[in-house]
């Protein structure tokens, strides 16, 4: 009686305070996220156990925080995702479209075998696109099954598939790399292509320029500095090394070491540490005029300074020309030493810049996203709409790409971008499991739940599988393989295990962003078609 009585009087408290309570689910879904077991955790989807734990045990609560909330952040969360893989995803585009074709298939192919099994097995068709958005760990597509239903049914199918829909895949992962191992492909030959820089002595007579020693090895080069008899510069393309020079080169580990033996050898000397004629410095782009810029566009050649490496989040890259630079991006700039300031006030170097959006820019892209989202799409029985998700998703990736249009910059600066989608997953995720724990409960005590589960299980295994056989297909190695996986999958957590199971090789990263979009989309509009057929 007294536990009755101390559970009433806490649901009266939160009954009376749904900010209080959505907090509240905030901070434990955040400890619970951070919780590792086996290098793995739950991240963000933490929030979404702490709402569905809550509400089935204190039933009151349920339903009190507004949907609005959780509409909210899932907009946010899309929307954010969209602009950040908007330039990887426009410039792999044409070369990898077999790949992405090829991955959108697989998920319909896995959204039909969902919609036999569940009219077999006599599953509801709102349950049925729940266990779907789960077993692909989809968070949107449940959301957008909800919004084509109106019940919180996807949820409850969407919370008793989406852990197996994660350590399916990690499996499928370890799998790969084994079976990688076994029949290694020509990619798995070739080292990771981690950025380092070399001071190179030319030993070999007549070069060519370094306009044409830039592309050696499949790689671009990037040259920063040039010592010859006592002077050193930042060199131009038009520069031949001769025997006696002393060089600073950057590009990928591997590459470097053939680019060395190519033109000389290790020089005893380090350029970067002789800085009284040239120097260099890690400067913050802020300056919203560069808003999806290449480095090319940056034209540092009219200060006679050369970009190095790129730093985005804790990643440094190669400076290539084509790469496309963000505001917070940390670029490492070499220049003569009476020019850096130069360089330093056109790229803005402003870390109070870099944190704050344009609020024009931000809020006409999710109202552009949003109002792409409610444009209807006939199919063959039901009408269909983008939704909150992939509308928003969509205008972020095209915005993303453009970044920026007269005054209005519509990208975001990194940190910014990272803390929006990081805020909108865990509302909408909390928001959603405030509001169907009580029917979890329900479902887990029941044969319908082992129906759910046994359905997400099968879905699971037959994506990651079809994954694997594509990427053996089309003789991807190890590393893209588990990036295909995770991109596949949509899910941060399972990108991380990746990374980590290849020692942090960048062609995960690449992978990853490449198929992201495409897939993310394709299963928010699977998961309303199921939902709705």
């Amino acid at each position: 009686m007294n536990a009755m009585n101390a559970a009433n009087a806490v649901t009266d408290v939160l009954t009376a305070s749904p900010l209080m309570v959505l907090f509240l689910v905030l901070t434990l879904g955040t400890l619970l996220g951070a919780i590792r077991v086996a290098g793995v955790s739950l991240g963000p989807a933490g929030a979404l156990f702490a709402g569905l734990a809550l509400s089935a045990l204190l039933p009151g609560v349920a339903d009190i925080v507004p949907d609005l909330l959780g509409t909210l952040g899932l907009t946010l969360f899309a929307y954010t995702i969209g602009l950040a893989g908007g330039p990887s995803f426009f410039s792999g585009l044409r070369r990898n479209a077999r790949t992405i074709v090829a991955a959108v298939l697989v998920l319909i192919t896995v959204a039909a075998l969902a919609a036999g099994l569940g009219r077999a097995m006599g599953l509801d068709p709102a349950e049925v696109a729940g266990v779907y958005a789960g077993a692909m760990t989809n968070t949107p597509g449940v959301a957008a099954a909800v919004e084509a239903t109106g019940s919180t049914a996807p949820v409850v199918g969407f919370s008793i598939s989406y852990p197996f829909g994660i350590v399916g895949v990690l499996l499928a992962i370890v799998a790969g790399q084994a079976w990688s191992r076994r029949r290694p492909t020509e990619e798995d030959r070739e080292p990771p292509h981690t950025a380092a820089y070399r001071t190179i002595e030319v030993t070999v007579e007549d070069l060519p320029s370094l306009e044409h020693l830039r592309s050696f090895g499949g790689a671009e080069l990037v040259f920063t500095r040039l010592y010859r008899e006592g002077d050193q510069w930042t060199p131009s393309d038009d520069d031949t090394p001769r025997p006696g020079d002393l060089l600073t080169v950057i590009g990928p580990a591997p590459v470097l070491a053939a680019f060395t033996d190519h033109v000389g050898h290790l020089a005893h000397d380090d350029l970067p540490l002789d800085r009284p004629q040239v120097d260099f410095q890690r400067v913050v782009l802020s300056n919203a005029r560069y808003a999806g810029a290449r480095v090319a566009d940056l034209d540092l050649d009219r200060f006679d300074a050369v970009a190095g490496f790129v730093r985005r989040g804790d990643v440094d890259v190669v400076a290539r020309p084509d790469l496309t630079v963000e505001l917070g991006d940390r670029i490492r700039v070499v220049a003569p030493r009476d020019r850096l300031h130069e360089v330093v006030t056109e790229l803005g170097d402003s870390e109070r810049a870099v944190v704050v959006a344009d609020p024009i820019g931000f809020s006409l892209g999710l109202l552009l996203g949003l109002a792409l989202g409610l444009v209807p799409i006939p199919l063959p029985g039901p009408t269909l709409a983008l939704g909150t998700a992939a509308g928003p998703l969509l205008v972020g990736l095209v915005l993303g790409r453009v970044g920026r249009v007269g005054p209005i910059t519509w990208q975001l600066p990194y940190a910014t971008n990272q803390a929006l989608r990081q805020f909108g997953v865990l509302l909408f995720l909390a928001t959603v499991g405030l509001g169907a724990g009580p029917d979890l409960a329900s479902a887990l005590g029941s044969p319908r739940g082992l129906q759910l589960f046994g359905l997400g299980a099968v879905l699971t295994i037959a994506m990651a599988l079809a994954l694997l056989l594509l990427a053996r297909r089309l003789e991807l190695g190890g590393p893209r393989t588990a990036g295909t996986l995770a991109g596949g999958q949509n899910q941060p957590a399972i990108l991380a295990f990746a990374i980590e199971r290849t020692d942090g090789d960048d062609r995960v990263n690449l992978a990853y962003a490449l198929l992201f979009p495409p897939t993310f989309v394709a299963k928010i509009l699977a998961a309303q078609v199921l939902a709705t057929w």
